[in-house]
């Protein structure tokens, strides 16, 4: 799906060009397909949605929330959600266009030390959680984590603070 959707794009793309080139050639309703296009491909490659780890997980006692994890270099972002229960941090990213989530990342509540809410990167805000062990610490990238962080430390099974 995501190839034919890329294809789509291309031959939108070429089309518009070629078209430019001539005088007098009205171009712009090519973008909006272009778009939408865009759009789609977006949406079938990274959104996991609430529904999708429900069914990824076979049940729907957990918090989640979108985010991206941060590679441990902190050069690229892989897009998808984590689902947070008093036992376990699970991130789960996109496996395909159909909707299938596979866990790129999990943890155990016990060996997380604490969090920071802080920016993950240059641009990206999120949490940082310091575990014990080997690894040291885990980003992860979230414009709502911040507003939501009561409902992550009850799903924690944290005390407020």
């Amino acid at each position: 799906m995501s190839r034919t959707i890329l294809l789509l794009i291309l031959v939108l793309f070429g089309i518009f060009v070629y078209l430019a080139a001539f005088e007098g050639m009205i171009v712009w309703p090519i973008m909006a397909p272009i778009l939408l296009l865009l759009a789609a491909y977006y949406v079938t490659t990274s959104v996991v949605t609430r529904k999708m780890l429900e069914k990824g997980r076979g049940d729907s006692d957990f918090f989640s929330i979108r985010a991206s994890l941060v590679s441990k270099d902190g050069t690229s972002l892989t897009p998808g959600a984590i689902a947070v229960t008093s036992n376990e941090i699970v991130f789960y990213s996109r496996q395909g266009a159909k909707g299938g989530i596979k866990p790129s990342w999990s943890c155990f509540v016990q060996e997380i030390e604490g969090y920071t809410i802080k920016k993950v990167d240059d641009w990206h805000k999120g949490i940082v959680l310091s575990l014990a062990g080997s690894e040291s610490e885990v980003k992860i990238a979230s414009r709502d984590i911040g507003k939501k962080e009561k409902e992550f430390r009850k799903a924690l099974g944290w005390p407020e603070e």
